[in-house]
């Protein structure tokens, strides 16, 4: 007996793999201050009934810290799915990168970046401790072992990782 069970579609994805700004900081060749200016969904089809979605935004650099930022115009980055990213219209970010603008894509592991909103920043007074570190490291300092704090970090995740399971003691 064949049995037909009503069927949903499924999908499944791996997360990209990334490197942490703590490890790109110090190597990579440009760090930038930005701020979001503007962000514009995107849907793109791919042929066949099947399509991809991103958002691209404009982005004003804010300060650079260590190469040539200002080739960068633009962000492009996931909001759904695997490899998601929570950015804001109007926040400030850090970015550490060995992309070339003058977009600057969300994915893989050369780029990183760090939400500057939970760390005061302003351009034209007192600079967030995220900057004042980085510019530390820029210019030959050891990375701080408490480097990035995690609320620089977690505004970021979209999809943050379940708690682990727990201990057989706590059942």
């Amino acid at each position: 007996i064949l049995y037909f069970a009503p069927f949903a579609i499924v999908s499944a994805c791996v997360d990209p793999p990334t490197t942490s700004f703590r490890q790109l900081v110090t190597s990579a060749p440009t760090v930038f201050t930005f701020q979001v200016t503007s962000a514009s969904y995107v849907r793109e089809s791919l042929g066949g009934g099947t399509y991809t979605e991103y958002v691209v935004g404009e982005i004003r650099v804010v300060e650079e810290l260590k190469g040539e930022a200002s080739q960068f115009k633009r962000i492009k980055y996931s909001f759904r799915g695997c490899g998601s990213v929570r950015i804001s219209v109007g926040q400030l970010y850090l970015a550490a990168t060995s992309q070339a603008g003058p977009q600057l894509h969300l994915w893989g592991t050369d780029q990183a970046i760090l939400d500057l909103t939970r760390d005061f920043y302003h351009e034209n007074g007192r600079q967030s401790r995220a900057v004042q570190v980085v510019k530390s490291v820029i210019s030959g300092a050891a990375v701080p072992e408490d480097f990035p704090r995690a609320e620089l970090e977690s505004p970021l995740v979209v999809y943050p990782a379940p708690p682990p399971p727990p201990s057989p003691e706590d059942g």
